[in-house]
């Protein structure tokens, strides 16, 4: 899976870098962003499957910047040092809210949980267009 990391602070950018690259083998890492700026350039230029977002961050928090996108085909895993933004993360459909300082099976657990979702999104897309190929080949023009 392709993943951004978005946190202000440069150590927690690190530590979840190593995190995931130690314990994560099936995430690969293609930016990280220190603002939601930054990180909406990363967005389109990468297209990831997998976004790790903090949620305090100077201009705009997380969840701001995720309302803000037009649309969004990436699961999300919230990292964040306060609990108190649980509900918020469930309500925009977070695949996991985790604490810092991350817990190495609970990140596992998260990216295991994510991976399960975009394959189930995979499913899916291949039904709809084979549901919409048996249409236009029961119907012709």
């Amino acid at each position: 899976m392709k993943a951004l990391l978005i946190d202000d602070e440069q150590s927690n950018l690190d530590n979840l870098r190593i995190l995931i690259e130690t314990y994560c083998p099936q995430v690969t890492i293609y930016g990280t962003a220190s603002d939601p700026r930054s990180a909406t350039s990363l967005l389109y230029t990468h297209q990831p499957d997998l976004v790790f977002l903090d949620v305090q961050m100077p201009g705009q928090n997380g969840f701001d910047w995720l309302r803000s996108l037009p649309a969004s085909d990436f699961e999300v895993i919230f990292v964040t040092a306060y609990d108190q933004y649980a509900i918020e993360a469930l309500r925009l459909s977070a695949i996991d809210f985790l604490l810092k300082p991350v817990a190495i099976d609970e990140l596992q657990t998260a990216v295991e949980r994510a991976s399960r979702q975009r394959a189930l999104k995979q499913q899916n897309k291949m039904l709809q267009n084979l549901m919409h190929f048996l249409k236009d080949s029961t119907h012709p023009d």
